[in-house]
């Protein structure tokens, strides 16, 4: 079973960030919960609704960060954002038209990407702050 709890290791540095980060593992460990709680579809649903609308306002910040700072990585790294917000829609049109969903197979795909694309994509977005506000401001 994958572990659906932040870690110390996906820290990146940025509270707001982090904070974000964390509230998307909450939102994925209570998805497992109502799941092995027998809670309804509704709730279930509910909280993969929850979990979509909260991914797309922290892809958004992350997005602007990364237009703001000119990051040279923006294509790609908006690009998986893109391509979760679509997994995540075509789960949540699945549920809402059969209830035939996998719901352990989905909190570890969600776990398991949350994991690699903090410590694969964001970290390659903060090194590039980092070294942008080093070059901007040395006392930084």
């Amino acid at each position: 079973m994958t572990t659906i709890q932040w870690q110390d290791s996906y820290s990146t540095g940025n509270d707001r960030i982090d904070r974000e980060h964390q509230l998307m593992f909450e939102i994925v460990s209570q998805l497992r919960s109502a799941m092995e709680n027998g809670e309804s579809m509704a709730t279930i649903t509910q909280r993969l609704e929850t979990l979509s609308q909260h991914t797309i306002a922290h892809f958004e910040h992350e997005e602007a960060l990364m237009q703001s700072r000119r990051y040279p990585g923006y294509d790609r790294h908006k690009q998986s954002h893109d391509n979760l917000i679509k997994k995540l829609d075509k789960l949540l049109r699945n549920l809402q038209t059969n209830d035939q969903l996998d719901l352990r197979e989905l909190t570890n795909f969600l776990a398991d990407w949350l994991g690699h694309h903090i410590k694969g994509e964001d970290w390659k977005m903060i090194v590039f702050f980092h070294k942008q506000s080093l070059y901007l401001d040395p006392a930084v």
